[in-house]
């Protein structure tokens, strides 16, 4: 995976968060019903299935969903449809940054 891929990659991560991250990586299937990006944001298998089913172009409407360009969607789907170990292993090591960094802050009102 090249340094662009993984910048879009990462890009994602940081549009979905550490929460929707951690759920998308509990996904085992390729399609709009099942894949990492299916259960990182409808959190139910056939949840995001179902929003996109009358849609043409499925990474235009998430890419409008999460705020991303269509590029970094593509390149999730691609990612994790090819890659998919490698993606595993760059969503875990950012939400360790991510963990790391959310409980280095401050605790308000503490």
């Amino acid at each position: 995976m090249s340094p662009a891929d993984k910048a879009l990659l990462t890009t994602a991560f940081e549009a979905l968060g550490p929460e929707r991250v951690t759920r998308g990586l509990k996904a085992r299937g390729h399609s709009w019903s099942d894949c990492f990006l299916a259960l990182a944001i409808s959190g139910e298998p056939d949840g995001l299935a179902r929003d996109l089913q009358k849609r043409w172009r499925k990474e235009h409407a998430v890419s409008t969903l999460l705020g991303v360009r269509v590029q970094t969607v593509t390149q999730v789907v691609s990612a994790w449809d090819h890659e998919e170990t490698a993606f595993r292993a760059l969503a875990a090591e950012w939400l360790e940054q991510n963990r790391v960094a959310a409980r280095a802050e401050p605790m308000v009102g503490a």
